[in-house]
């Protein structure tokens, strides 16, 4: 056994992964990867001679073996396909995504969020000068808060948000 509770390969003792599992090259059940089930085929036919077994000694059915390499592809594949739906489906939704974001408040060192500021200084390029927020700095961007029609948004006591 390997040391994460997986099979190992009786040869080369590394880890079988899903399609070395599957691959039954013997009937009498002695379980190897395909590296070592490679390797043996290619030593055989450098010898011209069979690939055998190392536990029983019989005849490997080469042809047989290709066409379960055949069904291990297609069964890594569905594998592979149903794992990428999984994934998919614990995804969240990118509407979801942001949802728990709702009440909480973002601090940036380049952004302030006014409040309560009166209508008559609503005005972008009355905000920028050196007599409002210039003072504090170089100002890239003053943004007054508005509807979807491009009316500036108050409150109750005439005030808007900057």
């Amino acid at each position: 056994m390997g040391d994460k509770g997986g099979k190992s390969c009786p040869i080369c003792t590394e880890e079988m992964d899903l399609t070395d599992q599957h691959l039954k090259p013997c009937k009498c059940g002695y379980e190897i990867c395909v590296w070592c089930w490679h390797h043996i085929m290619e030593m055989a036919q450098k010898d011209e001679t069979e690939g055998r077994c190392p536990a029983c000694r019989s005849p490997y059915d080469k042809e047989r073996i290709v066409a379960m390499a055949a069904n291990c592809r297609r069964l890594v594949a569905e594998m592979n396909s149903q794992h990428k739906k999984k994934i998919q489906k614990l995804k969240p939704k990118s509407s979801d995504g942001r949802k728990h974001l709702t009440d909480v408040r973002v601090i940036q060192r380049n952004l302030v969020y006014i409040i309560g500021l009166p209508l008559n200084l609503a005005d972008e390029d009355l905000l920028q000068r050196k007599e409002y927020f210039g003072r504090y700095g170089k100002v890239l961007k003053v943004s007054i808060s508005r509807t979807s029609t491009g009316i500036i948004q108050h409150s109750a006591n005439n005030s808007c948000c900057v």
